[in-house]
């Protein structure tokens, strides 16, 4: 049965309420709001279909892209420094209205099209496989930051005890399993429709939908690679099974618009990040070929300089620490591109990386580590429209080292690591060589590119100039954001009981997740 427009937009004004109010602890069960005021009992297809653009777009800004990403993720994983003296984040300081913002896009502005699409999709398999995997994305990079997170009592209001929070061990489990069933549901469905032009990702191509489904397995088979080794191994062969994302047709980007616009070019005119050194030290040592694509030359002198992260606003301000002396995004990120630069979503040579590292693992993956090292390397160049064969085979054999950072700055900053691109043969060396080609791949995906530095250590990291948060120093990586204020307020009980799972840490942003073991 198909609503009116006024009784739909009712139904999803009160789901996202009903969700919303679910999480703090002021509605008693969300199952029984999960419908319409009005007493109609279900959407149709085209009613579904309609939520998928909200549900893609919310969810990939995760309520801001500023402060959910760009200030936290992104300076975390330092693809970026701050230059803005206004903010402390880049400094390990919590701001706890930028987490209330990210809690909120995610489970008030994202899951409650989601829960609405898989909840009404039974009989519509390729729609309700799609709905699953984006849940597992959005969710992925949720838990990633936090930890233990309401996932399964999502909006499920127990009286006196609240909204439970599941330990990261078991939402990963869970990931794997709804992966599974897409994957299988996608697979017996590929000749039905799905989202159409609401899929602003793949247009209805659920062969794609497929791939990505499975790369996102590999991916988090990877993430508990060190803390359950053989579940990882498990998941990662059964990806690989499934097929995953082979070139750079495959790559996942959402469609910009004028409605729906690109959080990165739309911060990027508002002078508050940079280059950072450890992209100096790298793009410039390699003489790597998307540096120009990445970022651009200083304002005022045409150099490349990276900043370093952690400074205090009197040094921000001071020389070649500033806006025109340090470099910024390439034009493609840049303002006027907003409405039509793509979002990032994943990329293919982030499957051969994963692929590379499978192999070190003494897994089956298909080839040699070296073989997926070098592919991956030539798809995330291509990615970028560098095709030429002997630019790529140059950039793949080169022997060039990182570079110390534009001493002018004022730091002592040495070059980042001692590694070329040329694959080495120590297999130590091999690691840290994926994890840093797999950093520069991600760009700019911060929230990814701050997990997998947690996960394996690599690439190395500058310490932070200072560090304002006593439970970091600022020689050491950020691990995780503590629980919001927010839940704190409002859903204390169930917060209370959530910070056991962390372990002996405890809610503070030096407590290792469940698969951040890796000494």
């Amino acid at each position: 049965m198909k609503y009116g427009k006024s009784n739909y937009m009712t139904m999803m004004a009160g789901l996202a309420l009903s969700l919303f109010m679910g999480l703090t602890g002021c509605t008693k069960n969300f199952e029984d709001r999960n419908t319409s005021p009005s007493g109609l009992e279900s959407l149709n297809a085209e009613d579904l279909k309609s939520l998928f653009p909200n549900a893609l777009y919310r969810g990939w800004n995760q309520g801001s892209y500023q402060t959910g990403q760009n200030l936290t993720g992104d300076m975390y994983s330092q693809l970026f420094a701050c230059t803005q003296p206004a903010f402390a984040s880049h400094r390990y300081v919590i701001n706890q209205m930028w987490m209330q913002g990210f809690w909120t896009g995610t489970y008030v502005q994202t899951m409650p099209s989601l829960v609405t699409i898989i909840k009404e999709s039974g009989d519509l398999p390729v729609i309700n496989a799609i709905a699953r995997i984006w849940k597992v994305f959005i969710m992925n990079r949720t838990t990633d930051y936090f930890g233990p997170i309401p996932y399964s009592k999502m909006g499920e209001y127990e009286e006196g005890e609240g909204v439970a929070y599941d330990a990261q061990k078991d939402i990963y489990y869970d990931f794997f399993k709804e992966l599974d069933e897409a994957a299988t549901l996608l697979k017996n469905n590929l000749d039905q429709p799905s989202y159409g032009e609401k899929d602003l990702i793949y247009y209805g191509d659920n062969a794609k939908w497929l791939k990505f489904c499975n790369s996102l397995r590999l991916r988090l088979a990877l993430r508990i690679s060190f803390v359950e080794p053989e579940k990882a191994q498990a998941e990662a062969m059964a990806a690989l099974a499934g097929g995953v994302m082979e070139s750079t047709a495959d790559d996942a980007f959402i469609e910009s618009s004028a409605a729906n616009f690109n959080g990165l070019n739309r911060i990027s005119g508002w002078n508050e990040f940079r280059m950072s050194a450890n992209m100096e030290s790298l793009l410039v040592g390699y003489n790597d070929p998307r540096l120009s694509i990445y970022f651009q030359p200083a304002a005022a002198d045409g150099k490349w300089r990276g900043a370093r992260n952690g400074m205090v606003p009197g040094e921000q301000t001071i020389g070649y620490n500033t806006y025109d002396f340090t470099s910024d995004v390439g034009v493609r990120f840049k303002p006027e591109n907003q409405s039509t630069n793509p979002m990032t979503v994943m990329y293919a040579a982030e499957t051969y990386f994963l692929l590379a590292e499978g192999a070190l693992n003494g897994w089956n993956m298909g080839g040699t580590a070296a073989e997926f090292y070098n592919k991956g390397i030539e798809l995330s160049l291509r990615t970028w429209g560098i095709d030429d064969p002997a630019v790529i085979d140059a950039y793949i054999n080169g022997t060039s080292l990182p570079i110390a950072p534009a001493p002018e700055n004022g730091w002592n900053t040495p070059p980042l690591t001692d590694i070329p691109v040329k694959f080495a043969a120590d297999p130590e060396k091999q690691r840290e060589q994926i994890g840093t080609q797999k950093w520069l791949a991600l760009y700019p995906n911060g929230m990814e590119a701050w997990a997998e530095m947690r996960r394996t250590g690599y690439p190395k990291m500058y310490p932070l100039i200072h560090s304002d948060n006593p439970d970091m120093p600022g020689n050491q990586m950020i691990r995780r954001i503590v629980f919001t204020d927010l839940d704190w307020q409002t859903n204390r009980k169930a917060v209370e009981a959530a910070v056991p799972l962390l372990g002996e840490g405890g809610d503070k942003v030096s407590t290792r997740l469940w698969w951040d073991v890796k000494p």
